[in-house]
């Protein structure tokens, strides 16, 4: 198994419309939620190196969305937006 290290330098979320303690909640458990979603895919994480700039886009929130399911949501789409195709055409 090979260790990787990922560095986030910056990380900008709009949380527009979500309850004020629900977004902190789920900004508190979104590095142990990144950390699963990538490891989930961890075969395709040498497609992370050099990428300076990545928009993971939007997602909808559920209004009955609890922290860990909205920091999971949010993991899982930065992930699906960083890394590269499973075909390797990103």
């Amino acid at each position: 198994m090979t260790a990787h290290r990922l560095a986030i330098e910056r990380l900008e979320l709009d949380l527009r419309g979500v309850a004020p303690e629900l977004a902190e909640s789920a900004v508190r458990l979104l590095g142990p939620a990144l950390r699963r979603a990538l490891s989930a895919h961890a075969e395709r994480t040498a497609g992370l190196v050099g990428r300076a700039r990545i928009d993971a886009g939007r997602i909808e929130v559920a209004a009955d969305a609890g922290a860990q399911g909205l920091a999971d949501r949010i993991a899982h789409q930065l992930v699906a937006g960083a890394l590269p195709a499973a075909t390797g055409d990103r």
